[in-house]
């Protein structure tokens, strides 16, 4: 299910660009939505770790986690900084308009 969440903020990232090209005042939407998305990618990773330990099942938390880490860690970082660029551009814009 995380990874049905990590592609979803991924698409939702990409509909925030199209829409901030057309200078659309939803990328406010698209690019909350993927913020949303990768938390609940997190709580879904976090989730199936959690039943790996409730099954007492060290041999997947010893073989999965090490490698899924970096790579879910790159992925906040990389979303959240990119979503955050992105608003940002996106309120200067606006502000400027209004001027």
């Amino acid at each position: 299910m995380w990874l049905v969440f990590s592609t979803l903020s991924i698409i939702f990232y990409m509909v925030a660009w199209i829409l901030f090209t057309k200078r659309n005042v939803l990328v406010y939407w698209a690019s909350t939505s993927s913020l949303i998305c990768v938390t609940l990618a997190l709580v879904f990773e976090y989730k199936m770790v959690l039943d790996w330990v409730n099954l007492e099942d060290w041999a997947a938390l010893l073989d999965v986690i090490p490698s899924v880490f970096p790579i879910l860690t790159s992925y906040v970082l990389i979303m959240f900084l990119a979503n955050a660029i992105l608003l940002s551009i996106t309120t200067k814009k606006i502000k400027f308009k209004e001027m």
